[in-house]
């Protein structure tokens, strides 16, 4: 009669180890944030042309008999992004599902999705209104200098909710190299990059927007990477 001291596959401690490697193998598959990166890089860099051909609304407002405050922003522009977001929403919801459906695998982006629609909208609704009321933000929440009301347009502009949606992504997918560039993406949204000379220019929105749509793409390219690399890893 012989006792053998390989593990059952009924202990504990397999079955455990077994879970964690299966968790661990799911989210590999369920992986593909790099493909939200894309798109909407790709949606930051067609916002171009509504920025530059765009009609520029200007509006000024004053409240309290203060000072007047003025917003300018392309109408074409303020259409573009809730339509573009929507759209780039879509797709990552048709990705997903059917990488989902071909792996056998269940998707986790439709709390990503509830999510970003929705913060998306309320960043288009709020940015039309401010620009409306350009007033509200500089006399009744005070927030101190000209610069410090550009970073809070910015992070609640559709590009800054964007960002914000991607953290969300990053915390469901458990994938902190996608929150980083997520905290990397808002950092150059809400950044000073545009530098207004004597002789403005309408292409002046370049380099802001260029920065933001790199940050994505490149963010892309580098989860992509990573993704590929824990593939061909031998398990």
């Amino acid at each position: 009669m012989t006792v053998s001291s390989h593990a059952s596959p009924e202990d504990p401690r397999h079955l455990l180890a077994a879970t964690r490697e299966w968790t661990r193998s799911v989210r590999r598959d369920q992986g593909e944030g790099w493909f939200a990166l894309l798109v909407f890089g790709v949606v930051t860099l067609l916002a171009a042309p509504f920025f530059r051909y765009g009609t520029p609304s200007r509006h000024c407002a004053s409240q309290h008999g203060g000072p007047a405050v003025c917003t300018v922003y392309p109408t074409l522009a303020l259409w573009y992004w809730p339509v573009a977001l929507l759209i780039g929403y879509v797709a990552i919801g048709w990705f997903y599902v059917r990488r989902s459906r071909g792996r056998g695998v269940g998707s986790r982006v439709q709390p990503y999705l509830a999510v970003g629609v929705l913060v998306g909208l309320l960043a288009a609704v709020w940015l039309g209104w401010s620009l409306a009321h350009p007033a509200f933000l500089a006399e009744s929440l005070r927030p101190g200098s000209s610069e410090t009301r550009s970073v809070i347009y910015r992070l609640t502009s559709p590009a800054g909710a964007l960002g914000l949606a991607l953290l969300v992504l990053a915390w469901i997918e458990r994938a902190w190299l996608m929150a980083a560039v997520a905290v990397v993406y808002l950092a150059a949204v809400t950044s000073g990059v545009n530098h207004r000379s004597t002789h403005p220019s309408r292409w002046d929105f370049l380099p802001h927007l260029l920065l933001t749509a790199g940050v994505l793409l490149v963010g892309a390219g580098v989860l992509a990477l990573v993704r590929l690399a824990s593939r061909q890893r031998p398990a």
